[in-house]
């Protein structure tokens, strides 16, 4: 019987003491600094080949800091200089006919354009004569079905010629069509625009960096041969750092864009540093971890901070792990 009590006593405050370790432990969670550990992050650009071909040169290294503009490779562009001076021939040539049928024919135009004319239809009607008489021939069985055939298709081509030459002479001496202005107008918008083109296509050919930062890594080779989108130079931007968390839903609310954090490294476990916020998503990203009993034991979802590094903090790379003690910094005091 005493054995039996004294296991009851047990039992209880067993349980006493379970749910005194719950209480406290959710008075921990509400009333102490809660933190989050995220990496160091920057700006990293790849600068990739904008078309295909052949790399040249590359002008920088590894390690080297570059400017905003700074010529980084450049690719054989031999094949594009010769295609822009055939688009430029092209270019004049149209340009050539659209002015010709805008300004009208010369007199010396016209003239040439009648006696061409005169003489292609003088060319017709002695055809045709010649293949009345053939025509008469055949009928009486003195020609063959094949010759009179022969004459037949020089005599339809000789009509084609004339034709031809009389359009080009009327065209000399009244001027071009409305419609024949317009389809020389659309030629020459077609020439200049390949033109134009083979320009942007020579000038992708010199690569330069986009913003200035590090050479951290060189992906590409010269002489080697590369397709469009291939990476060749990667620029790393240490200007702008900053460290992104995940934060839950329990403790979001403190947060706020503008406010300063306090961080600390691995690789530095005497210091700490500042951070600032940049922005507080809106947007739920992930559940971490059941809920207390408060929650109906629902996953608790997290929301990404964005904690900007001050310029003058070289200490902390790209990479390096931090974690930041999510309680608002009120002062510099506070922080030292």
């Amino acid at each position: 019987m005493r054995s039996k009590r004294f296991f009851g006593l047990i039992v209880m405050f067993g349980i006493m003491t379970l749910l005194s370790g719950c209480s406290a432990g959710e008075a921990a969670v509400l009333d102490t600094s809660y933190s989050s550990t995220g990496i160091v992050e920057c700006k990293e650009v790849d600068i990739r080949a904008k078309i295909p071909g052949k790399i040249i040169n590359i002008y920088v290294k590894e390690g080297q800091e570059v400017k905003a503009g700074t010529l980084l490779f450049t690719t054989d562009d031999r094949d594009l200089k010769v295609k822009k001076l055939q688009a430029a021939a092209s270019v004049k040539a149209a340009k050539a006919q659209l002015d010709k049928a805008e300004n009208g024919a010369t007199d010396e135009t016209i003239r040439s354009a009648k006696a061409l004319a005169d003489k292609a239809q003088l060319n017709v009607d002695l055809l045709q004569k010649e293949y009345d008489k053939m025509l008469i021939m055949y009928d009486t069985g003195g020609l063959s079905e094949d010759n009179l055939d022969k004459l037949t298709t020089q005599l339809e081509a000789a009509k084609l010629d004339a034709y031809m030459a009389g359009e080009q002479y009327n065209t000399a001496l009244n001027g071009a069509r409305s419609e024949d202005i317009e389809a020389l107008e659309a030629q020459y918008e077609a020439a200049k625009a390949v033109l134009a083109e083979v320009d942007l296509n020579l000038d992708a050919t010199k690569v330069v960096a986009p913003t200035d930062g590090i050479v951290t890594m060189l992906s590409s080779e010269v002489g080697e041969l590369i397709a469009s989108g291939t990476p060749v130079v990667t620029i790393t931007d240490y200007s702008e750092r900053w460290v992104l968390v995940n934060v839950d839903e329990l403790h979001i609310g403190k947060l706020a864009a503008g406010q300063n954090l306090l961080l600390t490294a691995k690789a530095y476990p005497d210091q700490k540093f500042t951070g600032t916020i940049l922005n507080v998503s809106k947007t739920p990203d992930f559940a971490t971890k059941k809920s207390t009993n408060e929650l109906n034991d629902q996953d608790i979802v997290t929301y990404e901070v964005k904690i900007a590094i001050p310029l003058d903090d070289n200490l902390l790379y790209p990479g390096m792990l931090t974690n930041v003690i999510l309680e608002p910094v009120v002062s510099e005091a506070e922080v030292q």
